[in-house]
């Protein structure tokens, strides 16, 4: 029964290492504010190498909003295929206030879909520019 009660301890500690590293460093190569219509890059670390064959699709979003921008899977700065410079341009009706990285998909070899993500640190960065009112009601009644 001991031996039961380490092995437990011993793989529970070692499934918290393992959650603890599980997630893509991602860092803004510039520190902002950024604007609507300009260029913004990333660095982006995996905690492991990314598959032959395989690619993601890193994605931005406002937090107060889902505006999400594909910034596509970027170049690898490495051999070992684990750290990426991801670059993209932020639209022109870039919604002004915090953004993240909203998802990252990971494209395993061969497929056309997925639902698989690489999880990101919580990466926040400003974007400036003019508020605009965004519509988050409606009445609906039925024509006759």
């Amino acid at each position: 029964m001991r031996k039961i009660v380490v092995l437990l301890v011993v793989l529970l500690r070692s499934v918290g290492l393992s959650s603890a590293q599980d997630k893509a460093a991602v860092q803004a190569q510039a520190s902002g504010p950024f604007h609507p219509g300009s260029p913004i890059v990333f660095t982006l670390k995996l905690n492991e190498p990314l598959p032959k064959g395989a690619h993601f699709d890193l994605r931005i979003s406002p937090v107060s909003a889902n505006q999400e921008i594909s910034l596509g899977p970027g170049q690898a700065v490495d051999d070992k295929q684990t750290e990426f410079r991801v670059a993209g341009t932020l639209p022109e009706g870039a919604l002004p206030g915090d953004w993240h990285i909203s998802v990252i998909w990971l494209f395993l070899p061969g497929s056309g879909w997925t639902s698989n993500q690489i999880a990101p640190n919580d990466l926040r960065f400003k974007v400036e520019g003019k508020p605009y009112a965004i519509p988050t009601k409606a009445e609906v009644t039925v024509a006759r």
